[in-house]
């Protein structure tokens, strides 16, 4: 029975432990085909559910199904979630899982057109690429990304150079084809630099990698840049077979050889090459062709262009000035639009940067204060405790020298029954007698000790009134009959608070229910003010403070009696 529980639980475990390393072993699978398969990683990562997944399981799905997604040409809306994993891996995971996180926000920002934003990801991404074990692939895509930036804002020296780091790292990957698709990137920065030797020599360069490597297609895709190159060389026969071959191999082309749309710029080059071979006609009809099938400005620019040229090689002036005019009119147009954009793009990243660094300055300025208040709390914390600590062993000590002055007084008042009593027997109990007369001795002087010292406060009060600012405030008050104000009463309370303790919890009991003017007048007494003097203070006549007096005798102490009554027994407390 022992051994057979013994091997359920045993079942039972190894099934727990395969449940828990499944979605694991699904993750890492989706991970192996991403590059090749992202559409088939996505259909991993969605079959794995997050329930029962570690928070680092459902971070690395999140990291991995974006990344598909983008590879899948995913265009990001938001940048949530993107934002979400840099936090997360900002301070788990490896440098690599870190530097995919914040590139994948740098193509959230690209495709919601935030441009600045999204080199800067970029370039925090290359920040973390210090592991020893580094994702040469993913280093390469990000400088490709960069480059595509680069050559959108016409600065074409940071392309070429992140152009050149991007293959470097494709080799190192040896992922050849990346390589090569990245190095031919640098042919458009050389066209708009006008170095057409370059830019033939990247093009048979990449012709030749695709035809030795059996991609007929990819390499006849090469060749109309490199006809259009040739053309400008003067080299003819060179520029007609590639053009040849580009039609009949691209795939470009349907059955009647017009080439699919927004391909349309090829008719300017059939055009450039049929001026060159001085083929008027048949340059006249590709241009024209251009100008009535392709409508962006890149197409009716070069139509234009050609046809002025055109016009001006078969001596045609009004022609070649009404389409030189076109032309011009729409690069004046476009300049104007560059311009703008230009504007724009350097104000937002103004922008991005002012706003970064207004956002540095105020997280250090309320790290600055949140310090300081968490010193300020932390003082204000032990201050209270030493006060709060004080306070107490100050009440003790006056409970318990209270506590032994009534003591002393019952002691006395025994004692001196004691002696009255035996007194009646002198004879008998003489020795009795002188020693109740020496205990009455001792107690007399602990009492008058204690008066000393009650005495001794009262001296303290005075010398306060005497040198504390308040006190001689008040004194001048005093002797020009002026009334107290609301803050002078107030300071005269915490006065009360801090030296007479017992006084000021006695007053405040609830039972009673002061009102405020019985409030004062007890503040007052205890400080040792005469009646008259509290009249003025408090804005009333003698008799009213009289009259508060008696009932604040009957109301605290329940006793019938006269107003120096209260006064007297008010002065007892400390």
């Amino acid at each position: 029975m022992l051994r057979r529980s013994f091997l359920i639980a045993l079942v039972l475990l190894l099934l727990c432990a395969c449940s828990s390393r499944e979605p694991q072993r699904l993750l890492d699978r989706a991970e192996a085909v991403m590059n090749e398969k992202p559409s088939k990683a996505i259909a991993l990562l969605d079959s794995i559910s997050d329930d029962g997944l570690t928070r680092s399981q459902r971070m690395r799905r999140l990291l991995l199904l974006t990344n598909a997604q983008n590879k899948c040409d995913t265009i990001f809306r938001s940048d949530s979630i993107q934002r979400m994993l840099v936090e997360y891996y900002d301070s788990h995971g490896t440098a690599n899982e870190r530097m995919l996180a914040k590139y994948l926000l740098g193509r959230a920002y690209y495709d919601m057109g935030e441009m600045p934003m999204s080199l800067n990801a970029y370039q925090s991404a290359l920040a973390d690429t210090t592991g020893t074990e580094q994702d040469y692939y993913l280093l390469s895509r990000i400088y490709s990304q960069m480059a595509n930036i680069y050559y959108h804002q016409n600065l074409l020296s940071d392309q070429i150079d992140c152009i050149n780091r991007s293959v470097k790292y494709a080799i190192m990957d040896r992922d050849t084809l990346g390589a090569v698709y990245n190095y031919l990137q640098k042919a458009n920065s050389f066209d708009v630099l006008g170095m057409t030797d370059s830019v033939i020599t990247i093009c048979e360069k990449v012709y030749s990698f695709f035809l030795n490597n059996g991609m007929k297609r990819q390499s006849s895709q090469v060749l109309s840049l490199l006809g259009l190159h040739y053309i400008k060389k003067g080299m003819l026969e060179k520029a007609k077979q590639c053009l040849e071959i580009y039609e009949a191999e691209s795939g470009f082309f349907n059955y009647n050889h017009d080439i699919e749309k927004n391909r349309e710029v090829y008719y300017s080059i059939l055009g450039e090459y049929y001026i060159a071979k001085e083929k008027y006609d048949s340059a006249e009809f590709f241009f024209r062709k251009e100008l009535r099938k392709g409508k962006d400005f890149n197409n009716q620019n070069a139509a234009s262009r050609g046809l002025a040229l055109l016009f001006q090689k078969t001596h045609q002036p009004d022609s070649a000035a009404k389409y030189a005019l076109y032309s011009y009119a729409m690069n004046d147009s476009v300049y104007a639009h560059m311009a703008t954009q230009e504007v724009e793009r350097m104000k937002a990243i103004y922008d991005y940067t002012r706003h970064q660094e207004l956002a540095h300055q105020a997280e250090k300025e309320s790290e600055r204060k949140t310090a300081m208040l968490r010193w300020i709390l932390f003082i204000s914390l032990l201050v209270l405790s030493a006060a709060f600590y004080i306070a107490y062993k100050y009440k003790q000590k006056k409970q318990y020298e209270a506590r032994l002055f009534k003591n002393r007084i019952a002691e006395l008042e025994k004692t001196q029954s004691d002696i009255l009593m035996l007194r009646q027997h002198e004879e008998e109990y003489r020795d009795a007698i002188k020693e109740k007369e020496q205990a009455i001795c001792q107690l007399q002087e602990q009492i008058e000790k204690y008066q000393q010292n009650h005495r001794q406060k009262r001296t303290e009060l005075q010398a306060a009134k005497e040198s504390l600012p308040l006190f001689r405030k008040i004194q001048k008050q005093e002797a020009n009959g002026q009334i107290l104000s609301k803050e002078d009463l107030q300071k005269l309370r915490q006065y009360v608070i801090e030296n007479y303790p017992s006084c000021y919890k006695f007053i405040s009991e609830k039972d009673f229910n002061l009102n405020m003017m019985e409030f004062n007048t007890c503040i007052l007494i205890r400080l040792g003010y005469a009646p008259k003097v509290i009249s003025h203070f408090l804005d009333c006549s003698p008799a009213y403070i009289s009259k508060i007096r008696i009932t604040l005798l009957k109301k605290m102490y329940e006793i019938e009696g006269k107003p120096q009554e209260f006064d007297q027994k008010l002065e007892l407390l400390n």
